[in-house]
């Protein structure tokens, strides 16, 4: 058997049946544009003056992937291929890894997982990194259309047969060849069937793609302690992943993603996307990362892989989504400043000052007030099925 690091190892937890799905998407709602005028107040109070209003003359609709047009989809890619051709920012001798502005990306989340993970910072942080890389997409590489989610539940039970992993020129390129490796053990209890993959990506826009750092151990995360320099090393390898059709049908079907957007609170919200730690869920976030196999499912280094993006604007979908469903709780928060707060910190308030995402951040801040609305703050965005 193998053992892998992973981002599940967080988690280690297991669903003993794959639940059904509902119908399809028309038990899910149409594209409403939620505003709130609490979040609203409260950025008038504590940063007056600072944004301009989102509208429906200037709101962005996000979609899922499978819909865009083929060209629209491969006008996408070839904006990450075009972050790809740009030199990266970072000290090279610093983060050797950090080969180009792509890699810029993946290495500012590695620096940061410690401090936007298991914490207060989690959602809004990475609604804030995934806002920034689109803008880039946009700004640096000229890219106008549809910033794209990749629909889990939609695509649970055929990862391959689905527009956005069939491997053509219009997805988000495909499986890795197949190794035949035995079962993955995420615990002493626990092991899941190997997927469909595993080896190099071959076909698709990132066929021939290499990562550049290797995964990190989440005992880092986990033990809160910090992680040798070493893991910025370059070690070049190629892209790989390993379509998981069980992880994808135990942990992201329609009923786990329509039971999160329906908790109650939002520390049963988090527990749903994330897992508990020692418990018996892996979360609907932590399972999507363990569809794709390693790089994508180790915590630190998942963003290697250019699907981070579409999973984790899923996972801003769904957060979003919940905002909807709860607007007189939509701002509440779970979580201290530290991740399992070690070592003890104070609770997150909507005043406390976000991480920054490193150079991207261009010397801003925001504090979690700004940031818990797509309608509010530096956002202005819906997407085109609320859950």
């Amino acid at each position: 058997m193998v053992k892998v690091v992973s981002l599940a190892l967080a988690a280690l937890s297991f669903s003993s049946s794959v639940l059904a799905a509902p119908s399809g998407w028309d038990q899910w709602s149409g594209s409403k544009t939620n505003y709130y005028p609490v979040v609203d107040k409260w950025l008038e109070k504590h940063q007056p003056g600072k944004y301009q209003p989102c509208n429906e003359k200037n709101i962005r609709v996000r979609k899922d992937f499978d819909s865009m047009p083929p060209e629209e989809r491969k006008a996408y890619t070839d904006a990450i291929n075009c972050l790809r051709s740009q030199p990266s920012q970072l000290d090279p001798k610093e983060y050797p890894g950090a080969i180009n502005r792509f890699f810029d990306y993946a290495t500012v989340h590695v620096n940061k997982t410690r401090v936007v993970h298991l914490d207060g910072f989690f959602l809004v942080w990475h609604r804030l990194y995934n806002h920034i890389f689109e803008n880039d997409l946009r700004d640096t590489c000229g890219y106008t259309g549809s910033y794209p989610y990749w629909n889990w539940p939609a695509t649970a039970d055929n990862l391959r047969g689905s527009p956005i992993f069939n491997g053509d020129e219009y997805s988000m390129s495909g499986d890795g060849l197949f190794t035949n490796n035995n079962p993955i053990v995420l615990s002493p209890s626990l092991s899941v069937p190997h997927g469909t993959g595993g080896g190099c990506v071959t076909q698709g826009p990132f066929a021939g793609m290499n990562t550049t750092m290797l995964p990190v151990s989440n005992q880092f995360l986990l033990n809160g302690t910090a992680p040798p320099h070493s893991i910025y090393n370059k070690v070049e390898k190629c892209l790989t992943r390993d379509l998981n059709t069980f992880a994808a049908q135990t942990w992201t079907n329609y009923t786990a993603v329509q039971t999160a957007v329906e908790a109650e609170d939002i520390h049963t919200f988090e527990q749903l996307v994330n897992g508990v730690i020692g418990g018996g869920s892996l979360g609907i976030h932590s399972g999507a990362h363990f569809i794709m196999g390693n790089p994508a499912s180790n915590i630190f280094v998942s963003a290697q892989d250019p699907i981070w993006y579409p999973l984790h604007t899923m996972l801003d979908r769904v957060y979003t989504s919940w905002q909807a469903r709860h607007p007189d709780i939509m701002n509440t928060l779970t979580g201290t400043e530290t991740a399992q707060n070690l070592p003890p910190s104070a609770n997150v308030t909507l005043d406390t000052v976000v991480p920054d995402a490193g150079y991207f951040s261009n010397g801003q801040q925001y504090t979690i007030g700004e940031l818990i609305s797509t309608t509010s703050g530096p956002f202005c965005y819906k997407y085109d099925i609320n859950i």
